[in-house]
């Protein structure tokens, strides 16, 4: 006995509605992951790339290799305006003394102001100091609609006022910052940084030294602008200013000392005394010239207290009854002492005060 065929199977338009729906719910859970997932992605790269801590990071690299240029693309071209500042210098913005600006930064970190904004923060430390400094920031356009894009304002450069004060009466013409030569006009320079920086200044010529650091960072009330530090370097007189000084005196001394009178000729040491003095007898000891220090401020050179004692010993005879003494006094005395310059030539004058009436 022959069996009957099997039931030919349903199309698709047969298929029950619960069916459908179950397709229908797949795929539709499938585009939700998928634009989630898609979501998801763009808020990483948007969260971790294009953001103004990131950005501030890379600004950084930039300034670390020394790559001026680099650093400077990513700030607001429309936002630098240098009009009118022809005469302030821009050493500190590439190259090697870029470079050595951030050489002495140690462990930078880098966020996003909490107070919002956009500005980037950095955080970092110099010789085991702590400092921060805002980055300010704007975006004005955006990549595929979606990733913003941060530039730096002109609030991330500054501008450094250096004054050397007396640098022209000391014959400085130039001082050494971060390892080139600046010129001084008037005795100071006014020089363009990136924020941060370190600034390493000093002369240190035959006659004059000095050094400063200064780190440069950008405060918070001063978000919108380029921000001026004022930075002063002290100069002072050298180790071999200072020994010529005291050969000066020492040689002005010892023409006095050699004269065996009371009263040295050209001299502002004398005494008087009633006695008849044994000419042959007579014998000064001068003061230790080191007791003279040599300063510097922006009148020029000083010297230091000028007041000095020295010592005459003697026989005498006594004016009435011929005794034989051995007289011995301190003798008080002042020296004008006067330095300058005269090209490479330190220039001493030593002279002494008109000694007091005996």
């Amino acid at each position: 006995m022959s069996q009957a065929p099997p039931p030919p199977p349903k199309n698709d338009s047969e298929q029950s509605p619960h069916a459908s729906r179950v397709v229908l719910f797949a795929w539709v859970a499938a585009l939700i992951m998928a634009l989630a997932a898609g979501g998801a992605a763009i808020w990483q790269v948007s969260e971790k790339i294009y953001t103004p801590g990131h950005t501030a990071q890379e600004y950084w690299e930039s300034i670390s290799r020394g790559s001026g240029s680099e650093a400077l693309g990513f700030f607001d071209a429309e936002g630098l305006d240098t009009a009118g500042e022809e005469n302030v210098d821009s050493v500190l913005l590439d190259g090697s003394p870029l470079q050595a600006s951030s050489t002495a930064i140690e462990n930078p970190r880098f966020g996003e102001d909490p107070d919002g904004g956009g500005d980037a923060v950095m955080q970092f430390a110099v010789e085991g100091e702590n400092y921060e400094t805002r980055l300010p920031m704007e975006s004005h356009e955006s990549t595929l609609a979606v990733f913003k894009n941060w530039e730096l304002t002109s609030g991330a450069m500054s501008q450094l006022q250096i004054d050397v004060p007396g640098a022209a009466a000391g014959g400085i013409a130039q001082i050494d910052v971060n390892g080139e030569p600046v010129n001084l006009v008037d005795d100071a320079a006014t020089l363009r940084s990136y924020v941060p920086a370190v600034v390493e200044i000093a002369v240190d010529s035959e006659w004059l030294v000095g050094t400063a650091r200064y780190v440069v960072v950008q405060d918070a009330g001063a978000q919108g602008e380029t921000q001026a530090h004022q930075i002063t370097l002290d100069l002072r007189a050298s180790e071999a200013a200072e020994e010529v000084l005291h050969e000066e005196v020492e040689e002005y001394l010892a023409s006095c000392a050699d004269q065996q009178v009371l009263m040295p000729a050209g001299c502002p040491m004398g005494i008087n005394t009633p006695n008849q003095v044994v000419t042959e007898s007579i014998s000064w000891q001068m003061p230790e010239p080191e007791e003279l220090s040599l300063g510097f401020d922006e009148d020029g050179w000083e010297t230091s207290e000028t007041e000095m004692e020295a010592t005459i010993n003697f026989d005498s005879r006594h004016f009435h009854d011929g005794e034989s003494l051995e007289e011995s006094h301190e003798v008080g005395f002042d020296l004008d002492v006067e330095v300058g310059a005269s090209g490479e030539e330190l220039i001493v004058s030593v002279t002494g005060a008109e000694p007091p009436e005996l």
